[in-house]
């Protein structure tokens, strides 16, 4: 590959941001994200007549709805995204190591692609409506694909349904997703409502009264719980019992003395191995205060493997850890509850 010269890199730069529209740039969320985002002072600084950048601007997101938010120069001569912005963050759900590509479209105008920790686009951010919270949206959907799954699995294994001159056809193990699925709208539900109750609001205890999660007898969650407690491993290894937490709200914090031990204290993406069938899943750890948390990728895992409360999986640390740069392997041994 032929060197190019100091000279012909001015050139080249200068011909990019002086010729060439629709620059973008990028922005990983960090640290105290929510109130405002910095605008790369790179992209400041070469942008011609960058001072325009300055006042009320249009945020395009996945969805194609727009937000508007206000372009401020502050006394360290940054431009932040401000007024506004609180809200895009809120309506995509924003988290910490997102990574978003802003393109611009003109002055006035922005286009936002959004990334997690898997490193593909997050899904639920091309159903965000403006002003409505995208969390929230699923859960005000009716569950009726799901309750059409349900019925027609006590006349067989699989259905058809017509929609939109198509046709559908639902396996067994869709049918048990799709039941794995209300649940966890039930569960997001419930704490979406909790968050918007006060002592003064009145709100409704039970969402959905008749759906009550699976209850086994102490005694038999005892032998499940000895039953894995006797696996043995040669490995750095720990036990969880699923909680509802685990199963329904898709994220599983790991021991934090076993992390700290092992684990390293960074963002990155692991991989959750079977070893029976040596399926895998790559599933986005998070570092947080109080410690690693397994998210993106997770709830694959916990509908592919039909997850329940009380179920028991055994971690064995099978490759990578904190002192070993390879990609880190967890084998998942399942101790079923029923």
């Amino acid at each position: 590959m032929a060197t190019t010269c100091e000279r012909c890199k001015v050139i080249e730069k200068q011909k990019y941001w002086e010729e060439f529209d629709k620059h973008r740039f990028f922005k990983v969320m960090m640290n105290d994200f929510r109130p405002r985002l910095r605008i790369p002072h790179k992209f400041v600084i070469n942008l011609k007549d960058s001072y325009k950048l300055l006042g009320r601007k249009i945020l395009r997101g996945p969805s194609g709805n727009t937000w508007t938010v206000e372009v401020k120069k502050r006394e360290d001569n940054d431009y932040v995204f401000c007024n506004g912005w609180e809200q895009f963050v809120k309506d995509h759900c924003l988290e910490e190591a997102d990574l978003l590509v802003f393109k611009m479209k003109s002055f006035s105008c922005f286009d936002v692609t959004i990334f997690d920790l898997s490193a593909c686009e997050k899904e639920e951010t091309f159903f965000v409506k403006k002003n409505r919270n995208p969390c929230k949206h699923p859960d005000e959907v009716t569950d009726e694909h799901t309750s059409d799954q349900e019925e027609s699995s006590e006349n067989g294994h699989s259905t058809e349904e017509e929609s939109y001159g198509k046709k559908y056809v639902f396996h067994s193990s869709q049918l048990r997703k799709g039941k794995k699925m209300k649940k966890i709208l039930i569960a997001k539900q419930q704490i979406n409502r909790k968050r918007e109750c006060t002592p003064s609001s009145t709100c409704k205890r039970n969402i959905e009264p008749e759906e009550k999660m699976p209850i086994f007898s102490n005694r038999h969650r005892e032998e499940v719980f000895q039953q894995a407690s006797r696996h043995k491993s040669s490995v750095p290894s720990f036990l969880m019992t699923m909680q509802p937490t685990h199963v329904y709200l898709g994220q599983l914090k790991l021991p934090k003395k076993w992390a700290n031990r092992y684990m390293r204290k960074k963002y990155e993406t692991i991989n959750l191995r079977i070893p029976s069938s040596g399926r895998r899943w790559a599933v986005a750890v998070s570092y947080r205060q109080e410690g690693l948390v397994m998210q993106s990728g997770w709830e694959d895992f916990v509908m592919d493997n039909d997850l329940e409360e009380f179920d028991i999986c055994v971690f064995e640390l099978a490759q990578g850890g904190k002192h070993n740069l390879i990609p880190v392997v967890l084998d998942v041994y399942i101790y079923t509850s029923c």
